[in-house]
């Protein structure tokens, strides 16, 4: 399944977090069902999320995420968004029955 995350549609990265919870239905998981609200903006909690989706097959795509930006860590923002970049990276790495993807549709 596509999973597109879309940079334009957050204001901060704790909305990032949000989203990833709603499209990822933690929830349906005892052990996130009520508790964890958006993941406590955790790239730790993130991690461990994540592998309760390892058998999920999902493609995530990342829209509008202007990775040199975010990988300067200039702001405090871009650096929550690194962490989370790290952490999907990771998981696809670990798990290649699930892939990542990076577009890009903004002018530069």
């Amino acid at each position: 399944m596509n999973i597109v995350f879309n940079k334009k549609d957050y204001q901060s990265f704790k909305d990032m977090y949000h989203d990833i919870s709603v499209k990822l239905d933690k929830d349906r998981f005892i052990d996130y069902n009520g508790r964890y609200e958006d993941l406590c903006y955790s790239a730790d909690e993130l991690n461990e999320f994540l592998w309760y989706c390892q058998d999920d097959k999902n493609h995530y795509i990342f829209k509008n995420f202007d990775l040199d930006k975010i990988k300067n860590h200039k702001t405090y923002e871009n650096y929550e968004y690194s962490l989370i970049i790290k952490v999907f990276e990771r998981f696809v790495s670990q798990y290649p029955n699930n892939t990542l993807e990076y577009i890009n549709d903004e002018e530069k």
